[in-house]
């Protein structure tokens, strides 16, 4: 954690905040959230509207707008950014809002396009396309399948689509190993280990977080 918040600080010139203890330690300063920019719910009941965060790896919310995202961020949505910001309790210093964390005076966000080892043996929140293999559904973040384990089949509504899942981040034998017989056939299966995401929760990225 302490290396993740030094490599954010050279490379960005602040902070990197993943989850809520270093939200809370950063909190009314300049910080680069990292996550998944996510519509989300607003309000309750009839007043309930869609608004817009940076949803980090341990499913903290973190507001950005209360609306329509903005400018220039719609195209990134369901994607995994950094950006830049003002960590407030509040989404302006006068009219009245959510007592959450919000992230104010922003600055454009960027992909986050560090390779999925860097999150190996933790917690993360990704976003890809809804694939199936003959391993069961998978998270397809680029050209990777990511397996998530007890969901043989996407439902037919997500199949195809961008979809937003989060758990623990492993790489192990998730596959049958293809092995070669007395005769030297092999057998089907798979060569080395697969990504997988334990634990998962997915939900479809065109839907509002609640």
């Amino acid at each position: 954690m302490v290396t993740g918040l030094l490599v954010g600080m050279l490379l960005w010139g602040t902070p990197d905040v993943a989850d809520a203890g270093q939200l809370r330690a950063q909190m009314g300063t300049r910080a680069t959230l990292v996550g998944v920019i996510e519509r989300v719910a607003v309000g309750q009941g009839a007043s309930q509207r869609q608004g817009t965060a940076v949803v980090l790896d341990d499913d903290t919310t973190v507001y950005v707008s209360y609306g329509e995202p903005p400018a220039g961020w719609a195209p990134l949505l369901g994607a995994r950014v950094r950006v830049e910001g003002l960590l407030s309790p509040s989404l302006t210093d006068h009219d009245p809002s959510l007592l959450a964390p919000h992230l104010r005076s922003v600055n454009a966000p960027q992909r986050d396009t560090r390779p999925l080892s860097t999150f190996d043996g933790q917690r993360v929140r990704l976003g890809g396309t809804a694939r199936d293999a003959k391993g069961g559904a998978v998270l397809l973040v680029g050209k990777t399948p990511v397996y998530l384990p007890g969901l043989d089949a996407w439902p037919a509504g997500a199949q195809g689509q961008q979809v937003v899942v989060g758990g623990t981040l492993v790489q192990k034998q998730h596959l049958p190993e293809a092995r070669r017989d007395a005769r030297g056939a092999m057998s089907q299966g798979a060569s080395g280990p697969q990504w997988v995401l334990e634990s998962p929760q997915w939900r479809l990225g065109r839907e509002p977080k609640r």
